[in-house]
């Protein structure tokens, strides 16, 4: 069983002890922890410490702080990724499985295809999963959920590489890709929604540096194309599997 981790101020994580209050005190409640139950505090910007609950009333849990562990979870890549927005759970799915699987940034993005049109308070809720599915797979970080955007404001971004996922014909090897570039410390990955992309917005993100790469022999539902896509770009050149020399 995993230590049950709390979201905090950064500010709290510099004393001895510190309070959990509303929502975090009721999550804390639900875990029915008790005095002298362990469990993590972090910052949800890359800060977290351990440390056990020494008091516990209606209104308030005393936290006693220990000392700050020196190993990160942090990706050595800054992964986002740029997935269409998707039908009623799906994209919740994505938000999910993609935090879980150590990306920086969510965007959600309409395009030519998209079946779903979330307002954007949408994105509230897409924030609180985020929170919950960095609770669960113990990181230190939450990622940033922006959107919905529009596809080209997706074409405009700078990182030092981004990769578009496409069911079609494409031009580009992924594990050539990396054989070319295996140093990278941003990445930007898209997939589409529900429908794919028109050739016309292909050809838009190629003209715009992008590279165009294929997610092998089988169509994959546009929410599996994002947990998969980014489950390969942290294989390469994230933390899936040991330094490479």
């Amino acid at each position: 069983m995993t230590t049950p981790r709390f979201l905090v101020k950064t500010e709290t994580l510099g004393d001895t002890t510190t309070e959990l209050t509303g929502a975090e005190l009721r999550h804390l409640r639900v875990r029915r922890l008790r005095i002298g139950s362990p469990l993590v505090l972090f910052d949800g910007f890359g800060r977290a410490r351990p440390g056990v609950v020494s008091a516990l009333d209606r209104t308030r849990a005393v936290i006693r702080l220990d000392a700050e562990p020196k190993s990160a979870d942090t990706s050595p890549v800054a992964l986002t990724l740029a997935q269409g927005v998707l039908k009623h759970d799906r994209f919740d799915l994505v938000i999910e499985k993609a935090t879980e699987l150590g990306v920086a940034e969510v965007l959600a993005f309409t395009s030519s295809r998209t079946v779903a049109r979330p307002s954007q308070n949408r994105r509230q809720r897409w924030e609180r999963l985020a929170r919950s599915a960095a609770k669960q797979s113990q990181r230190r970080d939450v990622p940033r959920v922006d959107g919905p955007l529009s596809f080209d404001h997706v074409l405009q971004r700078t990182e030092a590489m981004r990769i578009l996922f496409w069911e079609g014909t494409f031009t580009e090897e992924i594990g050539a890709l990396h054989r070319g570039r295996s140093h990278v410390s941003r990445i930007l990955a898209v997939v589409g929604p529900e429908g794919g992309f028109t050739d016309t917005e292909v050809r838009s993100a190629r003209d715009a540096g992008f590279h165009i790469v294929g997610l092998g022999p089988r169509v994959l539902r546009a929410e599996t194309a994002g947990i998969v896509a980014t489950a390969l770009c942290q294989f390469l050149w994230g933390d899936f599997c040991p330094p490479r020399v």
